[in-house]
């Protein structure tokens, strides 16, 4: 037990960075999708090769390597906040992975899946929170970034665990740090660094 977080933390790192955006374009067009666009390996920037089709399947493939992180966390026993550990891992891996020359996406596709998993009545209050701010303002990654931020608030509400909090708050601050390029005055989603997982 004492040994199993240092195997299936690395590996949910290693997981993040297997990149659906990435392998995706470049199967179709033979384009590396980091030198288009955004440069992000995410569904959005991704999108932009593959269409709106593409740009749901990379983000169901980057939401399901955020929920197998955590699930294969719980099902190896892993407990006390570990699973969250996991969480943070597989967000960790999908910004920086070593794989890719530590050039990823921005993390909101792992982060939904792997809440959905950990804690859904908390995922699912963001979300709501976030599509009405989307249909107020009409602007997506600060509306998805608006939910984001609650998370944390929202993962104490549901657990009541403070090493599950501190994890879920260290996985925002990695999606908005990721995502720093459009919390300045100015930014707009049209900017070409705009990505949003």
């Amino acid at each position: 037990m004492d040994v199993l977080p240092w195997l299936v933390v690395p590996a949910a790192y290693l997981l993040g960075g297997l990149s659906a955006g990435y392998w995706l374009v470049r199967l179709r067009t033979g384009t590396d999708v980091r030198t288009v666009g955004s440069g992000a390996t995410g569904a959005t920037n991704a999108a932009r090769a593959l269409g709106r089709g593409g740009f749901a399947l990379v983000l169901l493939l980057d939401a399901i390597k955020g929920a197998l992180a955590v699930l294969t966390a719980r099902v190896a026993g892993l407990h006390g906040g570990w699973e969250f550990t996991a969480a943070v891992a597989v967000v960790a891996g999908h910004i920086w992975p070593v794989q890719l020359g530590f050039r990823g996406g921005r993390g909101l596709g792992p982060l939904l899946g792997a809440w959905l998993a950990l804690a859904p009545l908390a995922i699912g209050v963001c979300l709501l929170v976030a599509g009405v701010t989307w249909a107020i303002t009409r602007r997506r990654v600060p509306s998805g970034l608006f939910g984001a931020f609650l998370l944390p608030f929202t993962t104490w509400w549901q657990t009541q665990s403070v090493p599950a909090t501190a994890c879920t708050a260290v996985t925002f601050c990695l999606v908005a740090f990721a995502h720093r390029n459009h919390l300045h005055p100015g930014a707009t989603q049209a900017r070409p660094a705009a990505r949003t997982t």
